[in-house]
């Protein structure tokens, strides 16, 4: 943090230049990351004083904890622009009238054991002008070509009075023209606020602890700007010691951040008669500081493909075994050994400074993924220890019983005859179909023959290529739905996360596995080859996942879907094998809610964000405000199906629809 004088910082706003300094001999920290309409103050949190001050206090400790608000400017902390009094307000009360910016009567009691001298009342003046006239020069740049602002007064005192929220905006008498609309919008933005394990309360009202000094500056001086006072009870500290939560005050400050920005743009609405929305108001190029983290979050995150170790390389010699003991031998799996040094891994992912990035959607969208890769690393250490299976779950999650009952239910199905069809397309014709289409769908990318995948075919991400396991044979249907699956969804969404200036939509977001292969099967049912074997197939998987789970035994799994469901050994053989490799891998179960999460999105609205690279479902509401504020680049690729759908035979409909 720089420390600047007036004057330099007057030139540095007149250019709007990011600042973060401290204003010398002014007590005042200044941050503006980006010249948005909405300016955060926090007059009262500071606790210095010149010496010679602290020596005439009446005030008692306990009188002065009563007096400042400690902890209030953490509140502040991920506004765009920030200006925080640090020196007490014993020494200059900024939201006071000039003449009694020094105060000198505490509950009718003296603050100063003597009068406060001809130089402490001038110290006062100067500070209490050179704020005003740094608050001035900022509000006029925000207000340039007519447009709105907002400023918002922050406080923590507590009122002592059970009729007041956790959130109260104070009002002030005499409320200016269209205020109370701006008091009515930050009251229903605050009620959306939803704290973790805090009821969150909102009222409005007087409060007699505030002078509404600055609102009456600021409003008289700047026609385009509107004041607010917010008091927020100080729950997010200590009460003895008045040290900060963490946590707490940081997700107050993040719904701070959420609310005056909507606050903002209503204002920006009343004031221009135009539709605005929060992210016309955002900045529209991603910080330097988002951009360092993904960088080395990329880094960090080579040599952790999943699929890479978790894939037996011995599965081939030990389907042979067992299907020569008809089911009695126990496989025993081998993997490759891990190329990386996990505990160094780890401790470079903790080590990344997410707490720079000053987006409260982006800080936590990098710390889930930061989560999400050192999972990932526990997972790939654990690989054939008892471990794995809880690191799986970890990862994964499990079935739970609505899983279960939608595949029973698409289990209990009658068999469709004219779905049977012989597996007539073999690896090298299906390498030529996918060519073609890739080339139909302007998709760069190659396929290859493959010896290590237990799928017919996989994307291979890394190598921007389709691989098609050389001995893989499917019927003409399934390769229509494969083409859609794994070029229209996974090709597609590999190509666009390219394009991207963030690489942790190559990496993959939390969740992503999920939304994945949810997008590929609802890319299956919208190009009409989505059939009743495959839903089976993935309900088999659900099946197959509780099974593992209950009895961590691949030949009971597989004598349960051969003896129980009707499957053909070799078919059982690869669906145990999937969810028993490692020590118990529970991915497989979310195919099929995957699909019916997909599936309820694409019948809500557009999706079409959920395209831009290796993305999650929960993350659709993030995606879009990024895109509408030009930080990611809209999807180049879309997904076939999705942009031409077909109908499906009326069986396959209903039975997608009783999908709960």
């Amino acid at each position: 943090m720089q420390t600047l004088t007036e004057s330099r910082l007057l030139e540095l706003i007149a250019q709007r230049r990011p600042v973060h300094a401290r204003v010398r001999g002014a007590g005042l920290r200044i941050r503006i990351d980006h010249y948005l309409p909405v300016v955060a103050c926090v007059l009262h949190s500071g606790t210095t004083l010149p010496d010679d001050y602290a020596e005439r206090l009446q005030l008692s400790d306990d009188q002065r904890q009563l007096f400042e608000e400690r902890g209030c400017e953490h509140l502040a902390e991920l506004m765009p622009i920030s200006i925080i009094q640090e020196e007490s307000r014993l020494a200059c009360d900024l939201n006071q009238p000039l003449s009694h910016c020094l105060l000198e009567e505490f509950d009718s009691g003296p603050i100063w054991i003597r009068p406060p001298t001809k130089r402490m009342r001038e110290r006062a003046e100067r500070c209490y002008r050179r704020f005003y006239r740094i608050l001035d020069a900022l509000i006029d740049v925000l207000e340039e070509k007519g447009k709105a602002c907002l400023l918002v007064d922050l406080h923590s005192h507590s009122m002592n009075t059970s009729s007041v929220g956790l959130f109260h905006i104070a009002t002030e008498t005499g409320v200016h023209d269209g205020k109370q609309s701006l008091i009515e919008e930050l009251q229903r933005q605050l009620t959306r606020v939803n704290l973790a394990q805090m009821e969150s309360s909102v009222s409005s009202g007087p409060d007699k602890a505030e002078c509404h000094q600055l609102a009456n500056d600021i409003e008289r001086r700047h026609l385009h700007t509107r004041v607010l006072s917010l008091v927020i009870a100080p729950v997010f500290r200590d009460q003895k010691s008045g040290s900060v939560y963490p946590m707490l005050s940081e997700s107050i400050a993040g719904a701070l951040h959420e609310t005056l920005l909507a606050t903002a743009a209503h204002h920006a609405r009343l004031h221009s008669g135009k539709p605005v929305h929060v992210h016309d108001l955002l900045p529209d190029r991603l910080p330097a500081e988002v951009l360092k983290i993904d960088r080395a979050l990329k880094k960090l995150a080579r040599g952790l493909e999943t699929l890479l170790y978790i894939n037996p390389i011995n599965l081939s010699a030990e389907q042979r075994r067992f299907q020569r003991s008809e089911g009695r031998y126990s496989p025993e799996f081998r993997y490759r050994p891990l190329r990386i040094d996990p505990f160094a891994h780890r401790e470079k992912l903790y080590r990344l400074p997410v707490d720079t990035i000053r987006d409260p959607a982006l800080r936590q969208l990098y710390r889930e993924a930061i989560d999400a890769l050192a999972q990932r690393i526990d997972l790939l250490v654990s690989i054939g220890s008892e471990r794995f299976l809880y690191n799986s779950l970890r990862y994964y999650g499990e079935p739970d019983d609505i899983d279960l009952a939608n595949a029973r239910f698409l289990l209990h199905a009658s068999e469709r005859p004219q779905e049977q069809q012989s597996k007539t397309c073999d690896a090298a014709q299906m390498l030529s179909f996918f060519s073609a289409r890739a080339r139909e769908w302007g998709l760069n990318c190659r396929t290859e023959l493959s010896d290590r995948i237990l799928a017919a075919a996989m994307v291979s991400s890394g190598r921007n290529a389709l691989l098609v396991r050389r001995d893989a044979k499917v019927t003409e249907t399934e390769l229509q739905a494969l083409a859609h699956h794994e070029l229209g969804i996974h090709m597609v969404t590999t190509l666009n996360a390219r394009r991207q200036p963030l690489q942790i939509f190559s990496l993959g977001l939390p969740g992503n596995t999920h939304a994945q292969e949810g997008l590929a099967i609802l890319s299956e049912y919208l190009c009409g080859h989505l059939t009743l074997g495959r839903l089976k197939t993935l309900a088999l998987r659900v099946i197959a996942v509780h099974q593992m789970l209950h009895h961590n035994d691949l030949r009971r799994t597989w004598r349960t879907l051969t003896e129980d469901y009707g499957c053909s050994p070799d078919e059982a053989f690869g669906i145990s094998a999937r969810v028993h490799r490692g020590g118990g891998f529970t991915k497989d179960h979310l195919y099929l809610s995957g699909f019916r999460e997909a599936l309820r999105l694409y019948t809500q609205g557009d999706i079409s964000a959920l395209l831009i690279g290796k993305t999650g479902f929960s993350y659709l509401p993030l995606l879009q405000e990024l895109l509408a504020r030009g930080l990611l680049h809209p999807p180049e690729y879309q997904a076939p199906a999705l942009q031409a759908p077909v109908a499906s035979h009326p069986e396959i409909d209903y039975l997608v629809r009783s999908i709960r």
